[in-house]
């Protein structure tokens, strides 16, 4: 409990450090703290996979979530059709990646960080598209030095950097009708929510 409350006054703190440390850019950007503080927040706590696989992940959704805004705004009209079509190829081609890369890369963490760019973006984006060469960077970037804050602030509060680095996946032990252990079998979290919506 002491160890959850400490994680969670460290994630505040940098979220405040964070605001302030954009406001001396002259950033306007108050929506990316909460957003990116928070993803990496997530990032760092949840122990599925090892933190390189996690935050490789985060960067291929973000990643993969720019390319969709770029097509919305040099390629597609601006309207419901074409921005479904985007949300569905964003999503698909996190998937995919996931898939190739044996899950390596998590899916969710994949998809954590498209999230964590559209919710920081999007209002910036659908105010003013013929911008995204200007503006994106900028989001980007305040996007990542957020998630790079509230990551290293969970992983350095959460747990020591070496558990954090020989990170092994949840075992799940079963036993069997009669008594007997059943053979161990790793569990991942992008498995356990594959059989939820089975």
């Amino acid at each position: 409990m002491v160890r959850t409350i400490i994680v969670g006054a460290a994630l505040g703190a940098a979220a405040a450090v964070g605001l302030v440390l954009t406001g001396l850019f002259g950033w306007s950007l108050d929506a990316v703290v909460l957003v990116g503080a928070g993803a990496g927040g997530i990032l760092g706590l949840v122990a599925d996979r090892g933190p390189v696989q996690r935050v490789l992940a985060f960067l291929v959704g973000m990643l993969v979530a720019s390319v969709g805004y770029a097509l919305r705004a040099a390629v597609l009209p601006d309207n419901t059709t074409a921005r479904a079509l985007v949300a569905f190829l964003v999503i698909a081609l996190i998937g995919v990646i996931a898939g190739v890369s044996g899950s390596r890369l998590p899916l969710w963490a994949g998809l954590l960080g498209a999230v964590a760019l559209a919710g920081a973006y999007e209002e910036a984006f659908t105010d003013s598209p013929g911008s995204l060469l200007t503006t994106l960077p900028i989001w980007l970037t305040a996007v990542l030095f957020m998630a790079a804050v509230g990551f290293a602030a969970t992983v350095f509060f959460g747990r020591d950097s070496a558990e954090a680095e020989d990170y092994q996946p949840r075992r799940a032990r079963g036993v069997s009708p009669a008594g007997e252990g059943v053979e161990e079998e790793d569990v991942h979290l992008d498995d356990v929510l594959a059989q939820g919506r089975n």
